[in-house]
């Protein structure tokens, strides 16, 4: 049964370990949520280990200058794992799923240098391509061309590389579409997709390794049920699920946050369970 708490902190004494997702649980893109410093701030103190684990296809270290830039402090003290960084991993080391995915990288969507200065070679004829690769829609608006590209990367039976799964993203008060978006709209067409980041296993022990505790001591803190809250569920730890974030229209109703829950659904995604439910970081 889903437990409604007021606050993180009401936790404490139950959890070593907290995993916090970051757009819409820490920050908004826009500013990072007050009561989040206290809550790191608070944890911080009484020792407890901290990790932010983001569905960003860019590298932690870029995450963390935007976050200064937001205005960050406590936070920035614990360290971050993004998709980014996962896949970044995955692919310098030829690791599942990519021992043989070829060296030559086409780009869609926004060009973020996630493969520059290493053996991968980027190329902007798809024929010269072993794979295409997907780290950011920002700034991006070309979709017409992007369908075009897609339809013969199929017909090239290349596969796509995609460092960020989040199918939704915030903006401030907005929730729109994401790169994991585009992954599905491919994988749709009929081309196969490699999408790194949670739900997926990898980022959850990427993390984990890290933290030398057992599952039953770590929590997970998201606000997507696709993403952070499923993870959580495959991963076998417990989560709380924070309701301003992309599903902030659905629990806008009078309804039982459990039958909202029960009606929240995608079709190319699972739905998790939290073990816990709140409103905002606190």
């Amino acid at each position: 049964m889903i437990k409604k708490i007021n606050s993180i902190i009401d936790l404490i004494d139950e959890y070593e370990i907290f995993f916090f997702d970051q757009w819409g649980v820490v920050h908004d893109g826009e500013k990072i949520f007050p009561d989040a410093e206290k809550v790191f701030e608070t944890l911080q103190k009484n020792k407890k280990k901290i990790f932010i684990i983001s569905n960003s296809g860019k590298r932690s270290s870029d995450n963390i200058e935007r976050m200064k830039e937001l205005g960050a402090n406590h936070i920035l003290k614990s360290p971050m794992i993004t998709s980014g960084d996962v896949c970044y991993e995955l692919l310098i080391n030829k690791r599942k799923p990519f021992q043989n995915i070829g060296n030559n990288y086409f780009v869609v969507a926004t060009d973020y240098p996630l493969l520059d200065k290493t053996h991968y070679k980027k190329t902007i004829d798809l024929d010269k391509s072993d794979f295409l690769l997907l780290s950011s829609t920002t700034g991006f608006k070309d979709y017409e061309n992007l369908k075009k590209i897609f339809d013969q990367a199929i017909q090239l039976n290349l596969p796509l590389v995609c460092s960020n799964p989040d199918i939704l993203g915030i903006a401030g008060e907005k929730v729109h579409p994401s790169t994991g978006d585009l992954a599905i709209q491919y994988k749709k067409l009929g081309g196969i997709t490699h999408i790194i980041g949670k739900p997926g296993f990898e980022i959850f022990e990427f993390a984990f390794d890290q933290a030398s505790s057992v599952k039953e001591k770590v929590l997970m803190v998201g606000d997507s049920l696709f993403n952070d809250i499923f993870g959580a569920n495959q991963f076998e730890i417990d989560s709380v699920l924070i309701t301003s974030g992309i599903h902030r229209k659905d629990f806008s109703s009078d309804r039982d946050f459990q039958g909202i829950i029960d009606n929240i659904r995608s079709a190319y995604q699972n739905t998790g369970s939290p073990t816990y439910i709140m409103e905002k970081l606190k």
